[in-house]
């Protein structure tokens, strides 16, 4: 039997197109029920990345939490490349899921306060501090007890509990949030100019890790969907952090990962002493370069896979600066979705 010859031009496209495949079947299978039309159209979009700019993810050896660290944050803001923000509405997103013997299920207090700091060097015009609890109704008391409270008290910011802000419908983009066009969010997320999501490095017994992109799952309002945000578990935690990701202003990156948390994330997890801060403009590269970081790979991070594959953000081509990644690896026991 002669064997067709395929032009190196028919080659590329019929490769295209099994990538293509490829990664609709993929997505299918992790977020069940949003329509072939937005596999399709993700799929194109994820290989249109190879055509984009490189994302930069700035890395940190920081060991503990007395060292200087707007010095760390600013030098690696500096390596990274981020953007301007004189002038701009800042909502800054910590993780204070809930109140924890230790606190290290909760983004700590000083890198909280160095953020703070640093967003005053840059010349912002407004900064707030908000976060909405899973399990506790009053977000506030998860302030005072990791000590937030008084680092918000002496810069004179305001908190935000997101569960119980004014509330303004959002647009969906893509189809991710099934049977549902619209998000209602917090007013102040939606009027920021830029979120700044300041995640603890964790495993997560549902997620996979909770970094910066499933930390914004906090701006869901628990008042509208119900404690511990019910929406999450009805529509699948992974289409939803991809369908709030692409609903929200513009998101960067500032990762405390001095101690991080192993195991059975993200709240009775093993503490890791890591001594990482990581930082960058794309949450998708930052998570990437912070999962690999832990020892896992992003394709059994549902959430990291698929927005990879739908091509929000940069994971086809990512540059660290800074610290090298090798000396920067740990092993982290995976959680028990993994």
């Amino acid at each position: 039997m002669t064997v067709p010859k395929v032009s190196r031009r028919a080659f590329i496209r019929l490769a295209l197109l099994g990538g293509i495949g490829a990664g609709i079947a993929y997505i299918q299978h992790q977020t069940a029920g949003v329509g072939l039309l937005n596999f399709i159209r993700w799929s194109f979009r994820g290989q249109l990345q190879w055509l984009k700019p490189p994302a930069i993810v700035g890395l940190g050896k920081c060991p503990s939490y007395d060292e200087d660290l707007v010095s760390n944050l600013r030098e690696l803001w500096d390596l990274s490349e981020m953007p301007d923000l004189r002038g701009k509405s800042i909502l800054v997103k910590p993780n204070l899921l809930d109140e924890v013997d230790n606190n290290i299920a909760t983004t700590h207090p000083r890198i909280v306060a160095a953020v703070l700091d640093l967003l005053a060097e840059l010349g912002v015009s407004k900064i707030v501090v908000g976060e909405g609890s899973a399990f506790r109704r009053d977000t506030y008391s998860v302030v005072k007890s990791c000590g937030l409270s008084q680092t918000l008290d002496s810069h004179g910011i305001p908190f935000i509990d997101l569960n119980y802000d004014e509330l303004i419908p959002v647009k969906v983009r893509d189809g991710w949030i099934r049977n549902s066009d619209y998000l209602w969010l917090p007013r102040h997320v939606m009027e920021a100019d830029t979120i700044v999501s300041v995640p603890k490095l964790k495993a997560h017994h549902w997620a996979g890790v909770t970094l910066s992109i499933k930390n914004l799952l906090g701006v869901i309002p628990s008042s509208r969907y119900g404690w511990p945000k019910n929406i999450i578990h009805i529509n699948g935690i992974n289409a939803t952090i991809l369908g709030l990701y692409q609903s929200l202003p513009p998101v960067i990156s500032i990762i405390d990962g001095i101690i991080g948390m192993e195991g059975n994330g993200p709240l009775y997890g093993k503490p890791v002493q890591h001594g990482l801060l990581a930082v960058g403009r794309d949450p998708l590269a930052v998570d990437i370069i912070c999962t690999q970081l832990m020892g896992f790979s992003i394709e059994t991070i549902p959430h990291l896979s698929g927005a990879a594959l739908a091509g929000i953000g940069q994971a086809k081509k990512i540059v660290t600066r800074g610290i090298s990644p090798d000396q920067l690896q740990k092993h982290y026991e995976a959680p028990p979705i993994l």
